[in-house]
């Protein structure tokens, strides 16, 4: 009958007596906070954006080893996006539909890091929560002897015991694991297993330092200043041409997450409404002096001299921002031109 179809926006459950619809199809049970899944374009996360040969090479790397069974080890010095490559091969596996849980060896102690990974007691551990998903362990290095031989044995047999002596629990788990130590030299030193690195190392991906792919830069600036700007309700247009060169000139040794924190810090700090240039930059990015750059005028110039000389001093301090400098030179934007041309200012 018609009264009885379930379809419709008038047949919820109505009461202990009444028919639902559905329900099962209509809910499910949220997934707890650290068994996120990866994103559904795990190639737009931000560290594996850019054109240079060295993060299309970590693509492509991705790509290959996304569709097996084995175990991955990423390479990499801090900040430059180990986690990132790890959700995207997960995102482009066959275990895409499960659980991704990311667990930080570095973060806690050995027993605590035990726990997460393993359970305690009637709590499940990261690898029963990952099962027939992917764990990213990040920070392998850190890991003490009795985790090793305990990873080794899940890597070979698939399963694990419980802290404490707890029955054996067997679960399909696909292990990735994450480092910035050279963990040949640690198997050398007696603090690694040689048997577990191997088994880690079945794949094996190095992601690049930033200094490595400065060609990245500004993809990734454009990126983290839309972000930056959506995060905290500012209108922050772009960066100007000098703050750029800027940063693709530094070394970066916090690598994508310190030039992430950069830009956010420079749009929160920054009025809106204009480019962020020279003056807006962390101190120790600005350069000798840390502060605006002086015309070098002096006496016996001619008046020509002294003009290009305030000019160029000016383009400089706003990052060639031309706009600007017309404005604080108190000169119409078109005089502004007209000198840059008549003084051959570049």
């Amino acid at each position: 009958m018609r009264s009885r179809s379930p379809r419709g926006p008038r047949s919820p459950a109505r009461g202990a007596g009444g028919r639902r619809a559905r329900p099962a199809r209509r809910s499910a049970p949220p997934r707890p906070a650290a068994s996120r899944a990866a994103p559904r374009d795990a190639w737009e996360s931000d560290p594996l954006l850019g054109s240079s040969r060295a993060i299309a090479r970590v693509r492509e790397q991705i790509h290959q080893v996304a569709s097996t069974r084995v175990a991955v080890l990423i390479d990499g010095e801090a900040g430059t996006g180990k986690g990132a490559a790890a959700r995207a091969i997960h995102a482009h596996g066959p275990r895409r539909a499960a659980t991704f849980v990311a667990v930080d060896c570095e973060r806690s102690g050995p027993e605590a890091l035990e726990r997460e990974l393993f359970g305690n007691g009637g709590e499940s551990g990261a690898l029963a929560r990952a099962d027939r998903g992917t764990v990213f362990a990040d920070g392998i290095g850190a890991a003490s002897a009795n985790l090793q031989a305990r990873l080794l044995r899940l890597l070979q047999e698939g399963a694990f015991e419980h802290p404490g002596g707890g029955a054996t629990q067997r679960v399909d788990v696909r292990v990735i694991a994450g480092t910035c130590h050279d963990l040949a030299a640690r198997v050398r030193e007696g603090r690694f297993r040689e048997d577990l690195l191997l088994r880690l190392s079945a794949a094996r991906i190095a992601m690049p330092a930033l200094r490595e792919r400065s060609e990245d830069i500004p993809s990734l600036v454009e990126r983290f200043l839309r972000e930056a700007n959506r995060r905290h309700r500012r209108g922050i247009p772009r960066v100007t041409r000098g703050v750029l060169e800027r940063l693709e000139q530094h070394p970066w040794p916090g690598n994508v997450r310190e030039l992430r924190d950069t830009i956010d810090a420079m749009v929160v700090s920054a009025p809106g409404g204009r480019p962020l240039d020279l003056a807006d930059l962390p101190q120790a990015l600005r350069g000798e002096g840390a502060g605006p750059e002086r015309a070098s005028i002096a006496p016996g110039m001619t008046v020509e001299e002294a003009v290009r000389a305030l000019i160029v001093a000016t383009l400089e301090h706003v990052g060639h921002d031309r706009p600007r400098a017309a404005a604080m030179l108190g000169i119409g934007l078109r005089t502004l031109y007209r000198r840059i041309k008549e003084y051959g200012i570049r």
